[in-house]
């Protein structure tokens, strides 16, 4: 039995503004993914491809929403665009690879992987700023109503 009843009341406020528990989790994932990839790195270009996948997830669970569904508009925008980013990270990689092992001079596809590879990252950067930027507006007009 609960000797104070508004003390869980409180906790579950507590809970609500903090990050969701699926959130929380990709930034640990990220968070991991982004050292591992920076140190062998040089080593292993497979490897550099973990650190943007670490990026990616951290921006994602950055855009996160508070609510039934963490997952917002502006995660899936940010998620889009991360896919985006990689994919055209490896295809970028793999043209290179290949003007390297053909010894003839690189088309003009590297470059404009690298463009595109660099629209998704700007793109993702703006879908969790965007996802930030909402979530602190709703919890300023909810704090508003509240009192």
């Amino acid at each position: 039995m609960l000797s104070n009843p508004a003390a869980s009341r409180s906790a579950t406020d507590a809970d609500a503004a903090k990050m969701p528990l699926g959130a929380r989790r990709l930034v640990l994932i990220g968070g991991l993914c982004i050292p591992v990839g920076l140190v062998a790195g040089p080593y292993l270009f497979g490897l550099q491809l973990v650190a943007v996948a670490g990026v990616v997830a951290v921006a994602i669970a950055l855009s996160y929403r508070r609510g039934q569904s963490w997952f917002s508009r502006f995660s899936w925008l940010t998620t889009a665009a991360g896919a985006l980013w990689v994919i055209a990270t490896v295809a970028y990689w793999l043209s290179i690879m290949a003007a390297v092992d053909g010894s003839s001079a690189p088309s003009a596809l590297p470059a404009v992987l690298f463009y595109i590879g660099m629209a998704a990252l700007a793109v993702m950067v703006l879908g969790t700023i965007a996802g930030w930027t909402s979530r602190l507006l709703s919890d300023r007009r909810s704090a508003a109503t509240a009192q």
